[in-house]
């Protein structure tokens, strides 16, 4: 099926096989002179088989896991698998379990279940006792302890044929170059067809290739796989073994270049959080040293004041405070230098929380706060609507939505990529600033912006944008701000939003109310709620830029 193929009620029976011809088209046309040998020799043998063995690899490739049970596989398209299975074991694509590959056993006998597991035990040991109460990695543990693993897997060869398939390397680097991270999943092709999801449609011709050299290839496809480490490390996270963990990858990741690095610092700030949850504050230090976005240099100056070490923490205060990377990064290094100076001073947060308006609303509404304060200000008159991130993302996402999907920018890479590639760095407006401000210049009249919003919403609703929420009261909040509030005020916030649409495109007031006099964005706090550095920046962005924007503090009654 093409990239902007209509969708369909119904795929073919072998739809799979379709798609990854599609997927290495691709690869091929934009990589291929960046394959290594054993990748192209992977490709030309996997053409060289027969139909049906083609299939029955994609079929184990897209199942979770690399061992798998034959009695347990029925693929009708396929029909009998023995003739395809056989070319597969002959080619090398797959291995038949046999009692050579006893260091396998542990995976081997994950693919059972607790009841066959004790089934096995039973064949080997019939007067065993005490099976049934244990959970199933408990019995795994017990089985690998005590039994004889040449028996354990007798067993399991006179019960089952294991199939273990191999080549999951090359083919998961072929989904990653196809995708351009290591999480992109073949299902994305049926939600496409099925018209589960609508893309924005992409000319195929204007793709460009996310990376640019094997390195580049090779560095990210390396984090993307130490990441999934992380992942189950953190399952049962030992402080020790994680922190070795960490500093045996840290050279490495510390070297990465530009397309690779984000994974590693995310990587590197989650590590250093888990160390300080686990007690082990002199070691989460020291991760964090290795990276310098948000939070680490906040976590960094509250574990070196914590041991003691004011004037470090004061020196990397002052670098915040000349150079943050974010509003809270800001906020934080004022108040910090603040209480350094003055021990018991108040929050910039708690300070305005203080001082804020309030209200008395029904205890009924506990632990729906929004609604009472929205029944308490529609009872006077005003219309009230949710508003918070979802009013600014999604005038962002409509009033620039042809910017956005420019691909005369080069930063689209997959034909099922949903948005640009810069959608959520700082470079996203280094490459359209010129574009946004004419466009600023184009809605200069409250007319002119109405119209384009209602035709870009009504050409465009449902198709995937990820900073436009569709929704029936979609329209009606983003035409009321757009009525309402100063047009010069109002695109200073979306062009301050892009500079970094991440960081800057959350932290919003949780409601916008107006009538036909008067407007004014809420930000609702209960008792128990505090205000965020986040939500301040913008409090204090919309008073200067001559937006009325409040924080409202709840009262019980």
């Amino acid at each position: 099926m093409g990239w902007t193929a209509q969708p369909v009620t119904e795929l073919p029976p072998k739809y799979y096989l379709d798609n990854f011809y599609s997927l290495l088209e691709f690869v091929e046309e934009k990589y291929g002179h960046l394959l290594q040998e054993d990748e192209k020799s992977f490709i030309a043998r996997f053409r060289a088989l027969h139909e049906e063995g083609r299939c029955l690899f994609l079929r184990f490739a897209n199942r979770k896991g690399q061992f798998f049970r034959l009695n347990k596989l029925n693929y009708p398209e396929i029909g009998a698998l023995d003739a395809p299975l056989q070319e597969l074991t002959s080619a090398g694509f797959c291995l038949l379990l046999d009692g050579s590959l006893k260091t396998e056993l542990a995976h081997v006998l994950h693919i059972f279940n607790k009841q066959e597991l004790c089934s096995i035990w039973k064949l080997l040991q019939p007067a065993v006792k005490g099976l049934s109460p244990l959970k199933k990695e408990d019995l795994l543990r017990k089985m690998l302890e005590e039994l004889d693993h040449d028996g354990i897997l007798e067993a399991v060869l006179a019960l089952e044929t294991v199939v273990i398939q191999r080549y999951l390397e090359e083919y998961e680097l072929l989904k990653f170059l196809f995708f351009g991270h290591l999480h992109g999943e073949m299902s994305e092709f049926v939600i496409r067809d099925l018209g589960y999801v609508q893309y924005e449609v992409l000319d195929a011709d204007k793709l460009v290739p996310k990376f640019s050299s094997r390195k580049e290839i090779e560095d990210k496809f390396w984090i993307s796989g130490v990441y999934q480490q992380f992942r189950e490390l953190r399952e049962e996270p030992v402080a020790e073994p994680l922190y070795a963990w960490y500093m045996h990858i840290a050279g490495r990741g510390s070297q990465l270049g530009e397309e690779a690095r984000p994974t590693f610092d995310r990587l590197t700030l989650k590590t250093a959080r888990l160390l300080e949850r686990l007690q082990q504050p002199d070691w989460a230090l020291e991760v964090y040293r290795y990276s310098q976005q948000p939070p680490s240099r906040e976590r960094q100056i509250r574990l070196l004041h914590k041991r003691g070490d004011v004037q470090e923490a004061m020196q990397l205060c002052k670098q915040i405070e000349a150079l943050p990377y974010n509003a809270e990064e800001s906020i934080f290094a004022q108040d910090f230098c603040r209480k350094l100076a003055v021990k018991k001073a108040v929050r910039s947060t708690t300070e305005l929380l203080k001082k804020a308006e309030s209200v008395q609303i029904s205890e009924e509404y506990r632990y729906y706060v929004e609604k009472g304060v929205i029944r308490y200000f529609a009872d006077k008159g005003y219309e009230v609507m949710y508003s918070e991130n979802y009013l600014f993302r999604s005038l962002f996402g409509l009033l620039f939505w042809d910017v956005i999907f420019d691909q005369d920018v080069p930063v689209y890479h997959s034909p099922l990529q949903r948005f640009p590639a810069d959608l959520y760095l700082p470079q996203f407006l280094d490459r359209r600033q010129e574009q946004l401000k004419k466009r600023v210049e184009e809605l200069g009249k409250r007319k002119a912006l109405l119209k384009h919003l209602r035709q870009t919403y009504d050409q465009k609703w449902g198709i995937g944008n990820p900073l436009v929420g569709w929704h029936e009261n979609t329209l009606p909040l983003l035409e009321g701000a757009c009525k309402k509030l100063p047009l010069e005020a109002l695109y200073q916030v979306l062009l301050n939003m892009a500079q970094n649409l991440k960081e800057y495109g959350r932290g919003f007031p949780d409601l916008f109310m107006w009538s036909k006099k008067d407007y004014r964005f809420v930000e609702v706090k209960s008792p128990t709620d505090a205000l965020s550095p986040q939500q301040l920046y913008w409090l204090r962005y919309f008073k200067e830029a001559g937006i009325r924007a409040d924080v409202l503090r709840v009262e019980w009654i």
